[in-house]
């Protein structure tokens, strides 16, 4: 909950600040920071965008040695739990009304699709290469890491909004914890 806090933060200070020019609604704002439902289409390429995402997933977590995955720090052997569960959705939530929704949406307004969106894949990154501090052996996370948060760019740059995105990877984490729990064979 902490981490969804954090990360919604910075965009709720933003969308705030943008809603007080005397040239734009508190809608505007939002629609700026990614915030709107987007249309059905847009749902229909983050299913999409799961396939890819998932088989990712899976198969850097295959590539991981399985005494990594049961280390404390890593282990999410208690991914049954619901509290669990949701804490993941949160993240991802959050990390999506950052990352894509205020970084993605300024970087892509201010420096075009390319490079905004190489950037924000960029800054994604920095946080999970605490990854690499728990165990070096959990690299193979790392790239799939940086693919997610392009895709997710992408989704984010196509759609207009960030919720498409943050619904698939919500899913694609918890997907990726039932995996890892062991609750589904790798």
């Amino acid at each position: 909950m902490t981490e969804f806090v954090l990360f919604c933060a910075p965009t709720l200070i933003y969308v705030v600040v943008q809603s007080r020019r005397s040239d734009r609604s508190a809608g505007a704002a939002m629609r700026l920071a990614g915030v709107s439902r987007g249309s059905l289409a847009a749902y229909g390429w983050a299913l999409v965008l799961f396939v890819p995402l998932l088989a990712a997933g899976w198969l850097s977590l295959a590539l991981v040695p399985a005494e990594v995955l049961e280390q404390p720090g890593v282990s999410v052997a208690a991914m049954s739990s619901v509290g669990v569960a949701a804490a993941v959705v949160l993240r991802a939530v959050g990390e999506e009304v950052f990352f894509r929704g205020l970084l993605g949406g300024v970087f892509i307004r201010r420096l075009g699709f390319g490079w905004g969106n190489l950037l924000q894949s960029v800054v994604f990154l920095v946080p999970h290469l605490a990854l690499l501090a728990v165990d070096v052996r959990l690299w193979p996370l790392i790239p799939v890491q940086f693919a997610a948060g392009w895709l997710l760019g992408w989704l984010r740059h196509s759609s207009g909004t960030l919720v498409p995105g943050a619904a698939v990877h919500a899913l694609a984490n918890l997907a990726a914890g039932v995996v890892a729990a062991g609750l589904l064979p790798v």
